[in-house]
């Protein structure tokens, strides 16, 4: 009989992806990079703050030289769905003219923060720019977003853990997994 679950893992329904799927995908996405990026250095813009460990695990991959830059952005200011506004806080003086950029985030869901960052991104006129997330939901999108890499597709569900979180709880999860209702 298995032990029962306790702690913050007891508020999941149940877990959508373990951290074993979660580690050897990370690593195969990150092996497809290197070979994208072989003899070039990249500049990694990250999400924050949900794509935290995604993008820590997979920097950690990573046989590049990377240029790290975070930046946050959001359009679900606490909530389970998009306000459909995108919030963002830009650095100033940030400005990939010329740099092979790529754009990381934990979740693809209705593409309009991945639209609006891919717009600036592109707007400095980079040398070239890719986008990974590490899931991408089954749904429709807001906006159409061009997305190279993506770990996982799943269903149209709200989830938390490995970084994502719901009103700042969950985070620390080392699964990711789907919110009990009650």
């Amino acid at each position: 009989m298995p032990a029962p679950v306790t702690g913050v893992l007891a508020d999941l329904d149940r877990i959508l992806l373990s951290t074993e799927q979660i580690q050897s995908r990370v690593a195969e996405m990150a092996a497809t990079l290197n070979r994208h990026y072989a003899n070039k250095t990249v500049s990694v813009l990250a999400l924050m703050d949900g794509a935290l460990f995604f993008v820590a695990d997979l920097l950690r991959h990573l046989e590049v030289p990377v240029r790290l830059y975070t930046v946050s952005a959001s359009s679900y200011h606490g909530g389970t769905a998009s306000s459909g506004e995108v919030r963002m806080n830009w650095p100033a003086g940030l400005d990939f003219q010329g740099q092979d950029v790529l754009l990381l985030d934990d979740i693809l869901d209705t593409g309009l923060t991945l639209g609006v960052l891919r717009d600036k991104i592109a707007a400095q006129q980079p040398a070239s720019l890719r986008t990974g997330v590490l899931l991408a939901k089954k749904r429709e999108r807001v906006r159409d977003v061009i997305v190279e890499d993506i770990g996982f597709e799943i269903e149209d569900e709200f989830v938390v853990g490995y970084g994502m979180d719901y009103q700042g709880r969950f985070r620390n999860l080392p699964c990711i997994g789907i919110l009990n209702p009650a």
